[in-house]
């Protein structure tokens, strides 16, 4: 970490970064300040501790109950993200639409959704400093002062999307194992339903079953049968179903389902028409994927095997090439 003195000025370089005097002020000030909040916080963490167990201790000594009407004290996270969500930042349509980013993904829940709202505005706070680093770096847009005020506000405004990205791509990955697991469910749902079980049983015995192959569907169908226990239409149970996993194969089966409850149709048989259609989607969508490979074949061909192939068959050419024309020379 070389310095270097100049009469009046002050720099710091790391590796090819250059900070002026300004820029290592602001960087030991932010520094200093992060020091001491993370000690704060654990000063906070550790007197709470403290104070927990010496309650616990005065109330085991006095063979008193702990009293169970006070709530335990959220993380500081969530009450940090509660009190960002409460403001005009996060309004209702959008509180709507993470907690059904957050369904979707499989985080149910109002605290799932302050700790997002924390997670976005750590991940902001994060990528402003990162931005500026940037900046000062590479030497970006050296005395636009608006340009880079843009820039830092475009890194803010990233950091702020980037936890609903993570978000997204693991709601991909659900999605994907529930498409594999919910023809297996309906296999399953045809056997319950031929054994005599009524279509709230069926679904609970289902949701046993497949957790120890597919804990995303089981826990699904588990959801589906305690809402089918609790509501007086059992149809919204399983229109509940289709939207938390966001297949539109379900709709069908939902739709069978609720006829079967409605019109007293017989289960089995469309149950069994479906995980045979559901299968086929499946097939297709590997042959579909299949099908793409020798595309995405293309581009490593190219980058990696195609030069390697050139230069071995190349090579021995063009050395004799260059000796045929050193001798006639």
């Amino acid at each position: 970490m070389p310095t270097e003195a100049v009469p009046g000025h002050i720099t710091l370089q790391i590796a090819e970064m250059r900070f002026s005097a300004q820029d290592v002020c602001v960087l030991v000030l932010a520094l200093a300040a992060a020091s001491l909040s993370a000690l704060n916080l654990w000063r906070i963490g550790q007197s709470e501790n403290r104070q927990k167990r010496l309650f616990d201790a005065l109330h085991r000594t006095a063979w008193q109950p702990p009293d169970a009407s006070l709530p335990p004290r959220a993380p500081w996270y969530q009450q940090l993200g509660a009190l960002i969500a409460a403001t005009r930042i996060v309004g209702t349509a959008e509180q709507e639409r993470l907690l059904g980013a957050l369904a979707a993904a499989g985080a149910k829940g109002h605290g799932h959704l302050a700790a997002l709202v924390a997670a976005k505005v750590c991940s902001a706070a994060a990528f402003l400093p990162l931005g500026w680093l940037v900046l000062e770096w590479r030497q970006f847009f050296v005395g636009a002062t608006g340009i880079r005020s843009m820039f830092l506000a475009g890194a803010v405004f990233l950091g702020w999307r980037f936890p609903e990205v993570v978000l997204s791509r693991l709601a991909a990955r659900r999605r994907a194992r529930l498409e594999t697991g919910i023809p297996d469910a309906l296999d399953l749902l045809v056997i319950c339903a031929e054994a005599g079980l009524s279509l709230d049983h069926a679904i609970e015995q289902v949701s046993r079953v497949l957790r120890s192959s597919n804990r995303e569907a089981a826990a699904e169908f588990a959801a589906t049968a305690a809402e089918m226990r609790v509501c007086v239409v059992r149809g919204e149970a399983l229109e509940n179903l289709a939207r938390r996993a966001g297949i539109a194969s379900l709709s069908g089966i939902v739709a069978a389902l609720n006829q079967s409850i409605k019109f007293g149709t017989p289960l089995a048989g469309s149950l069994r028409m479906l995980a045979s259609e559901m299968r086929a989607e499946r097939l297709a969508r590997f042959e579909e994927r299949a099908a793409r490979l020798p595309v995405l074949l293309t581009l490593p061909l190219m980058a990696f095997i195609l030069p390697s192939l050139l230069l071995v068959i190349g090579t021995p050419l063009a050395l004799r090439i260059i000796d045929m024309l050193g001798r006639n020379g």
